[in-house]
């Protein structure tokens, strides 16, 4: 699995040096059309670069930097999976990393985790609605002491609501903190 920069170089066939610059992210985009990169067990690079939004406005959604790549090899690892893990059902991602353009497209606040690559929106139907997620992840945090950011119940009253799960706040803080965005 993939827990560095250079990791995903290795792994998209280019010099493991751990530099991200042109040739890495030409590689990056070329391998993205023809395969799936997984940096966890059951989390790929490519689901969390995907939008639905980018693909139909035209938006390339690829990082051109090393910081949202890094920050995403590290909360899929550190938070998401064991996140996957303890549910023991497939996450649904719906929104992961987003391009400043694209992040402009969709609406999203300016200051977003996404930006950044320690954020992802996601469902997880196996195991039930998004009230029984936060509830099971909020009992979860606790007793396993694992820290996080932000975790939204998003729209929990609508039939496409959601969990908004960041990792670190841009600062690199982790601030734990519980709240619920729209009816």
């Amino acid at each position: 699995m993939i827990k560095s920069i250079a990791d995903l170089q290795a792994e998209i066939g280019v010099k493991p040096d751990g530099v991200w610059g042109p040739v890495s992210s030409q590689a990056l985009s070329e391998a993205l059309k023809s395969r799936i990169i997984k940096i966890t067990e059951n989390i790929s690079l490519n689901e969390l670069l995907a939008s639905n939004t980018a693909a139909r406005k035209g938006i390339d959604n690829t990082p051109s930097g090393t910081v949202p790549l890094k920050n995403l090899i590290e909360a899929s690892n550190e938070l998401w999976q064991p996140v996957r893990d303890y549910l023991g059902y497939p996450m649904v991602i719906s929104s992961g990393y987003r391009s400043p353009k694209l992040n402009k497209a969709i609406g999203g606040v300016k200051d977003s985790a996404h930006l950044h690559g320690l954020a992802i929106d996601f469902v997880v139907p196996g195991f039930g609605d998004t009230r029984k997620i936060i509830k099971a992840l909020n009992q979860f945090f606790k007793e396993k002491n694992i820290a996080f950011d932000q975790l939204i119940l998003e729209y929990p009253n609508s039939p496409g609501s959601w969990v908004h799960l960041g990792y670190k706040h841009s600062s690199g803080a982790q601030r734990r903190q519980y709240f619920q965005i729209g009816a």
